[in-house]
């Protein structure tokens, strides 16, 4: 039986990138489903995402955490939820795919990683001081 997620002849980094490009695009479907918008809403405000910053956001912090690539790719496979993808069919007449789902706590996750984002800027005072302080410039 062929297996979506260890093919054969793709190396790990290769089922890694595979991995992460499907909980973004999971992720960025279901905050679209939410409020039609790709943006996570914070109490301060909404955090606008893209797939490249999803991405690099969700990797970096893990690999910040220590996290190697293999126990990154098996996180990014524990939170989808694959059977339901694996046994998609969404029309008897022409069915171009669908997209990947997370499980429930796949998605509690990565709310909390935004949410705890949104705490962080929160706490410099906003986006721009945030950037200010990083950077090492003066508030004006």
């Amino acid at each position: 039986m062929h297996s979506i997620y260890t093919e054969p002849g793709k190396t790990l980094f290769e089922r890694h990138q595979q991995a992460l490009t499907w909980v973004c695009d999971a992720y960025l479907f279901y905050l679209v489903s939410l409020h039609r918008r790709p943006v996570y809403r914070h109490a301060n405000g909404d955090i606008s995402l893209n797939q490249p910053a999803l991405q690099g956001f969700i990797d970096s912090y893990l690999m910040d955490k220590g996290w190697s690539i293999g126990r990154r790719h098996a996180h990014y496979i524990d939170i989808l939820d694959l059977i339901t993808y694996m046994g998609r069919k969404n029309s008897d007449f022409i069915d171009w795919g669908t997209v990947p789902a997370l499980t429930p706590r796949g998605i509690r996750w990565l709310n909390a990683c935004f949410s705890r984002l949104g705490e962080m800027v929160s706490s410099y005072g906003g986006w721009d001081e945030y950037v200010r302080k990083v950077e090492g410039k003066e508030t004006p």
